[in-house]
């Protein structure tokens, strides 16, 4: 991992929020770099990867329309915030779920979306993936993830 996303990381996880996270389809990623660098319990308190359509239902307690949808994202964001809320007063609910590329035919680009929720503020973003391995497209994924979280909690100055 290069100096600059360390320093991405570090400023994450110094922001005073605590997060759970729930990623379906995609971001990994940012998981795994959340996780590996030292002092992760600061910032994450849970995550969840209900990666199929039953695991996902579970999770939310309903089935999406589509599992790769603002819908879904903004669903999971809740979901996760309402479990973090019941663990900390600076609580954030991160969600991302994504279709990339797979061996099965597949409705639509390859996409994600990105949700984060606090108290007073959700903000969803749709990601247009390119083509390209799975993990090339985790990766950029994962790199959109962290920034956005960063820009959420004001850790990107």
């Amino acid at each position: 991992m290069d100096k600059g996303r360390e320093s991405l990381i570090e400023a994450i996880q110094s922001s005073g929020f605590q997060s759970v996270w729930a990623v379906t389809g995609g971001g990994v990623g940012a998981v795994h770099a959340m996780l590996a660098h030292p002092g992760a319990s600061r910032f994450v308190l849970d995550i969840r990867i209900p990666y199929s359509p039953d695991a996902l239902a579970g999770f939310l307690g309903k089935t999406p329309a589509s599992s790769c949808s603002e819908d879904a994202a903004r669903a999971m964001a809740q979901v996760a915030f309402d479990h973090a809320s019941s663990l900390t007063h600076h609580a954030l609910g991160i969600a991302c779920t994504a279709a990339l590329q797979t061996k099965r035919t597949r409705r639509g680009a390859d996409r994600a979306h990105i949700c984060i929720q606090s108290a007073g503020q959700t903000v969803c973003e749709k990601v247009d993936v390119a083509p390209g391995s799975r993990s090339q497209q985790d990766a950029f994924l994962s790199g959109v993830l962290l920034d956005r979280i960063a820009e959420f909690v004001g850790a990107d100055q």
